[in-house]
């Protein structure tokens, strides 16, 4: 049976053809014996892995992806293969870029799954992006290099941007509908409202083809940071402004001046007209009362703080 027919030997055969590779290239700058050496161990080490009577198919497999197996005629267990010229492939690959993509590229096919996640993690860490047809600018970058200031001098990793673009988006695009959902509840028939869904925005500015521009992303993030910052700083006010409003309308001077007013009872005393005011004014504050003069509100300054911003 040939090499071709057997499909285990053919997978052993392209294995052991790309650690050798490797090996040429790893130990490029080491002297020919060095080499020789480990790489022969390599090779020694595979066939324990054959059987005996298949070690001659496995050998001129072998020397099919990997010529430079003939330089070993001289061992015990290559006699009877002519002897070829050394080659100096690590060498001219190691002065060759494409070349040595073009082996990275054989071997990540041969690779498993999480052999290839390797990879390509150890590329990005290295400042070698997989990004394939980018067309982010230098610009945009440098907007986000001044923005994150790293520490790191080497700057901004593409592999973990990207990441990091994956976990800020899942991160808005949950929190969007929350927000505007509240928004609804607090006031129903405010004409404040979304002008469309940033999830949908986003994908078709990402994909290709996409008829959103960079732009309409920008709009659609400004507003929603428009709306969370009115309604946080609404919260804030709120309490202080029904706070004061309450303490002043059941504040003593303040009943007292109302009951002048009234000018009722002539045979009742001042303080207990007084009295009575005060609990005619709190019988009002009911959980209901204050929780719906809250909402009103935190709505009026939502809505003064949005027509700012919309105008700014």
């Amino acid at each position: 049976m040939s090499v071709a027919d057997n499909k285990k030997l053919r997978v052993h055969v392209a294995a052991t053809a790309n650690r050798l590779r490797m090996i040429q290239v790893d130990f490029a700058d080491d002297s020919d014996q060095t080499r020789r050496e480990y790489l022969y161990e390599e090779i020694e080490r595979a066939l324990k892995a054959v059987l005996p009577d298949e070690r001659t198919e496995f050998l001129e497999g072998l020397r099919s992806k990997f010529p430079t197996v003939g330089d070993f005629g001289a061992q015990p267990m290559f006699q009877g293969y002519e002897t070829k010229e050394r080659s100096t492939m690590g060498r001219d690959m190691l002065d060759d870029p494409k070349s040595l993509v073009q082996l990275l590229v054989k071997i990540f096919s041969t690779l498993p799954t999480n052999g290839r996640e390797s990879v390509i993690r150890g590329l990005q860490e290295g400042g070698i992006g997989l990004q394939g047809s980018q067309d982010y600018s230098e610009e945009l970058l440098g907007q986000l290099q001044n923005i994150l200031q790293p520490d790191d001098a080497a700057g901004l990793q593409p592999g973990r941007v990207t990441a990091l673009a994956a976990v800020l988006t899942d991160f808005v695009i949950k929190l969007e509908p929350l927000v505007w959902s509240t928004w609804r509840k607090l006031s129903p028939h405010s004409s404040i409202r979304p002008s469309g869904n940033i999830k949908d925005t986003m994908k078709k500015f990402t994909g290709a083809g996409g008829d959103v521009m960079q732009e309409q992303v920008c709009d659609k993030l400004k507003e929603l940071h428009q709306i969370i910052t009115a309604m946080i700083t609404a919260v804030g006010r709120a309490g202080d402004q029904f706070a004061k409003h309450h303490l002043s309308k059941l504040s003593p001077s303040e009943i007292s001046a109302l009951v002048r007013l009234e000018r009722k009872g002539v045979l009742v005393s001042h303080e207990v007209k007084c009295w009575r005011k005060y609990q005619e004014l709190a019988s009002e504050l009911t959980e209901a009362s204050i929780e719906a003069q809250i909402r009103e509100a935190i709505v009026d300054c939502v809505k003064s703080l949005m027509k700012v911003s919309r105008r700014s």
